[in-house]
């Protein structure tokens, strides 16, 4: 799927007769807030102005919003004077991207559409034959058996470089490889049901979060469970390498994006990073009986409300997992000695020994071997639910039609 676009077009040159009385074409000689758009500026002590600029600013649509903002530089050495543009075609389209459209002009012109009927003012300006693409984010998914194997796996690639591609530090559930200021390829990695629900509590504390979590239903939800999404953001001197002309004309006359070609764009890109992980192999522990037996046990069910709280059990399996991977000693030692000697009762009763914890040293421990390569088998035919059914492009290209 296209995870993410961005699009760079200048600003429309005009006409100008030089000191030799020959045409030539500058930039238009008109302010910034000709464009109707808001500006930031440095004031000196004189009060004079400089540093005219246009921050960041979002165009809302349907669903998610979009980012632009203007780059002047008339005036400066770089001799520049262009919009970017950058959005989730996914999230503009549908609210979400556990999936999404690999049709690059359908989303691409989402885009575009939106800041032509949003801002007239700036987009009849724009040499519409320069947009460009800046970046492209392609992703893809393989499933792990559950979350929590997803985020193992993930955490564990933090450790894996090969080549040039070497991995840079992540947050939980998320392992990043390239450089983070690279302007050919970044890789990351990362377990998309924990960012679904991330999203969801961060929807919750929004005034309208009710709204926007609507989109994420319970069906949405199940098939993002065990997801490890491989997203990779590729820049415009990543294809002037490969010879892949970045004009938007260029890319939806000849073809060079179609969703054969994107598969190939990641395949090629990606390749490092699998060679290195072919042959390699996680631990994981073989837990969640144990999980369940403590929730079956110790989860209670409130009279007043009905719902079911599992917080007990569910803090007795991480003094169980905190048990196997740090072994007695450690364990004891990161908690309060009545909480741990409750959690080992709770333990007792669901059927482990106190021998057996007492034992534990750590991950060699009653653990799984689990091959990466797994986690590298990307089933392209499998990247919607079953029942899905991919709505009709609401832009059709047509060949002799332009981009405006």
């Amino acid at each position: 799927m296209i995870d993410m676009l961005v699009f760079r077009c200048d600003f429309m040159k005009v006409q100008n007769a030089n000191n030799e009385l020959q045409i030539e074409k500058i930039w238009p000689d008109f302010r910034l807030a000709d464009l109707s758009i808001p500006l930031e500026q440095s004031i000196d002590n004189e009060g004079n102005i400089s540093n005219i600029s246009h921050p960041w600013e979002s165009i809302p649509s349907s669903y998610e919003s979009m980012a632009f903002k203007v780059f002047d530089h008339r005036y400066y050495p770089l001799d520049c004077f262009f919009i970017e543009i950058k959005a989730s075609p996914a999230k503009l389209m549908q609210g979400h991207n556990v999936y999404g459209s690999d049709d690059i002009y359908d989303c691409s012109m989402h885009l575009l559409e939106l800041l032509c009927m949003s801002n007239p003012s700036v987009s009849e300006r724009l040499d519409h034959d320069t947009w460009r693409l800046h970046q492209i984010d392609i992703t893809y998914s393989a499933r792990a058996k559950d979350t929590n194997e997803a985020r193992l796996f993930i955490n564990a690639l933090q450790n894996v470089s090969y080549g040039q591609t070497k991995s840079r530090t992540g947050f939980d559930g998320t392992a990043y490889f390239g450089k983070k200021n690279s302007r050919l390829k970044k890789i990351k990695v990362y377990s998309k049901a924990q960012e679904v629900l991330e999203t969801i509590k961060r929807n919750d504390r929004r005034v309208d979060g009710e709204i926007y979590n609507e989109i994420y239903t319970p069906e949405l939800i199940q098939f993002s469970e065990g997801l490890v999404r491989w997203e990779v953001s590729l820049y415009a001197r990543y294809f002037e390498r490969l010879g892949v002309s970045t004009s938007l004309k260029d890319i939806f006359t000849k073809n060079l994006f179609t969703p054969e070609k994107l598969q190939t764009y990641w395949k090629n890109s990606t390749e490092d990073l699998f060679k290195a992980l072919k042959g390699q192999s996680m631990k994981t522990l073989n837990n969640l009986d144990i999980k369940q037996k403590l929730r079956d046990k110790y989860s209670k069910t409130s009279a007043k409300t009905g719902k079911t709280s599992t917080v007990l059990a569910d803090s007795a399996f991480r003094t169980f997992s905190d048990i196997r991977r740090d072994g007695w000693v450690l364990a004891c030692e990161s908690m309060s000695r009545s909480n741990f000697f409750r959690h080992l009762k709770m333990l007792q009763e669901c059927g482990v020994s106190r021998a057996a914890l007492q034992n534990m040293t750590g991950l060699n421990d009653g653990a799984q071997i689990i091959p990466f390569v797994r986690f590298i088998e990307v089933n392209f035919c499998s990247q919607y639910p079953e029942n899905y059914v991919k709505p009709e492009s609401k832009h059709i290209f047509q060949p002799l039609r332009l981009v405006a």
